[in-house]
């Protein structure tokens, strides 16, 4: 079948908005080989059309991006709008909606990929797993170069998606309480905040550059930092005392269960 778009989005929020980005920067698509819809007025972005008409990107796109929220997904299920699509692959980035659910109200056998991006993707240092699935090869192919322009990707277990919600998923805010609490701190010692701020960022770019980058372990590169009776040690000895390192863990768990729970 001929397509009049390669590519489709239901949906055009941030991250539809942030993955189209990518496929444009990358050059994988130009503008006129996608297409977007949206509740509200027609209209476009970044060069791309937008339109309001749901049933004309599933009929006319070979590959449609589900980007919307699950509880918006139900209400247009339950309008039939899934009857009579024609598209070949469905990419899914909704949280919590297993693949098997998709597959059953896609009526024309089209193959569904599930994905799991976070919010870096809108700068281009995202992190996207892809389930394993039952797509083509090509399908599969075509679906890691649309997230290749704006993050790194993996294959992942589908049966994992709940661990990945509560790392690469949820973790984006993890990390920004961290930022915030180190910048708070910069302040309050008297520093101002955009120097606080400055001094936080590089920081925290800097040092998981040398994760990424170290033959060291995390143990040795922390113990690195550490000189006994000297000043990083206080920190560390303080974070140690209040156990942070198994409050993280917990609190990781149970984004992981709440995954859990909203999935079934």
């Amino acid at each position: 079948m001929e397509y009049k778009y390669k590519l489709g989005f239901l949906g055009a929020g941030n991250m539809a908005k942030a993955i189209a980005s990518g496929v444009l920067s990358s050059k994988l698509l130009n503008k006129d080989q996608m297409i977007m819809s949206r509740q509200s007025e027609n209209g476009s972005f970044e060069g791309i059309k937008i339109i309001t008409d749901n049933n004309f990107i599933l009929n006319n796109c070979e590959f449609v991006v589900l980007a919307v929220k699950p509880q918006i997904f139900n209400s247009l299920k339950e309008t039939g709008l899934f009857s009579s699509e024609n598209c070949a692959c469905v990419i899914s980035i909704m949280a919590g909606v297993k693949a098997e659910k998709i597959e059953s109200v896609f009526t024309n056998g089209a193959k569904v990929v599930r994905v799991m991006p976070n919010t870096p993707c809108a700068v281009g240092l995202g992190m996207v797993c892809i389930a394993k699935n039952d797509a083509t090869k090509e399908q599969n192919e075509f679906c890691e170069k649309i997230f290749k322009g704006t993050a790194k990707t993996a294959l992942i277990d589908e049966n994992l998606f709940d661990a990945v919600t509560s790392i690469s998923g949820s973790g984006p805010a993890y990390v920004y309480y961290f930022i915030k609490s180190m910048i708070d701190a910069g302040v309050e010692g008297g520093l101002s905040l955009e120097d606080s701020k400055l001094l936080t960022l590089q920081t925290v770019v800097g040092a998981a550059k040398m994760v990424e980058t170290s033959s060291d372990d995390l143990s040795t590169l922390i113990q690195k930092v550490c000189s006994k009776g000297g000043t990083t040690i206080q920190a560390i000895d303080t974070f140690n005392n209040y156990e942070i390192d198994k409050k993280i863990n917990e609190g990781i768990q149970k984004c992981r269960l709440r995954s859990e729970e909203l999935s079934k």
